[in-house]
């Protein structure tokens, strides 16, 4: 797995302090660099419709102004002089794109999006977009802070139509997150399992998988049940800090399953979510000069 030294931190008006405490916590983890992005989709949006170039211009200059001020405001309020970071601001539409195009010019491994609305536990259409369009891993916080020692859980499917390399991916990057943070990692799979022998099958592939990734296989949970349902019902008492599971995919067969998943434990379960694909690398793009900001402690 490609190692963590970079992040970018997607903040939007609502989730932003979720976001960026958290993301502040994880670079501390990997002694990575952040990228602090705020992108004005509402702004681009109304100004595709303004009848005056120049009015749409004003609005943009101000949208831009506006949100690094923003930015280093919120920056500000947190004592985090330890965390290099650099600021930058977009006005575009759609957001995910927006957020892409972004991705493009640096040097990511990892983004990290707040959750907004009631009560700071809502995701948008936007980053299920973001979860299918991102090449890089996604993590979804609602803001929970993690034990000092957390506990990860990855989830994997171990049927026929997924792909190892997706598995690889999942289990690599969970116990990079669990040997940062000093802390555990369970694997779990979830399926019917009518017969010993079907069981045992799945223990030895799942074995097996673990093995090719470096992850001891001495946390394996194998969970009777529909995926949907067992594996929701398993992590909800389990309290893990962080869930690492594949995002969305573009199969036909298997977009609604995986969406009925995803959607069901972020809104059941409390813990934080890690989306991945095969073999996450980081886009190759040309970076742009972010002008750095220097820390400084809270008000």
């Amino acid at each position: 797995m490609q190692q963590i030294d970079n992040i970018l931190i997607a903040v939007d008006r609502d989730g932003s302090r979720v976001a960026l405490a958290k993301a502040i916590a994880i670079a501390r983890l990997f002694g990575a660099r952040l990228e602090l992005f705020l992108c004005d989709a509402e702004s681009a949006y109304e100004q595709k419709h303004q009848y005056d170039p120049r009015s749409a211009a004003l609005a943009r200059d101000s949208s831009l102004f506006g949100g690094r001020e923003y930015l280093e405001s919120l920056w500000r309020s947190f004592s985090a002089v330890d965390v290099p970071v650099t600021i930058d601001v977009a006005c575009e539409t759609p957001l995910y794109e927006g957020i892409m195009h972004k991705l493009k010019r640096s040097a990511s491994q990892l983004i990290v999006r707040g959750a907004s609305g009631r009560e700071g536990r809502v995701f948008g259409a936007s980053d299920w977009d973001l979860a299918q369009s991102c090449p890089v891993p996604l993590l979804l916080t609602k803001g929970r802070l993690w034990e000092p020692r957390p506990v990860i859980a990855a989830a994997v499917d171990l049927s026929s139509e997924e792909s190892p390399a997706l598995t690889h991916s999942i289990l690599g990057l969970a116990k990079e997150f669990a040997d940062a943070g000093r802390g555990t990692l369970e694997v779990l799979h979830a399926g019917h399992f009518y017969e010993p022998e079907t069981l045992a099958l799945h223990r030895a592939k799942l074995e097996q998988r673990a093995r090719e990734a470096g992850v001891a296989p001495s946390a394996l949970h194998l969970i009777d049940g529909e995926p949907a349902v067992a594996l929701t019902e398993f992590a909800a008492t389990s309290h893990y800090d962080l869930m690492v599971l594949g995002a969305l995919t573009h199969r036909k067969a298997l977009t609604a399953l995986l969406g009925t998943l995803t959607g069901r434990l972020i809104d059941t379960i409390e813990s934080d979510f890690l989306l991945v694909k095969p073999a996450a690398r980081s886009c190759k793009a040309e970076r742009i000069a972010d002008r750095p900001m220097a820390a400084s402690p809270a008000a």
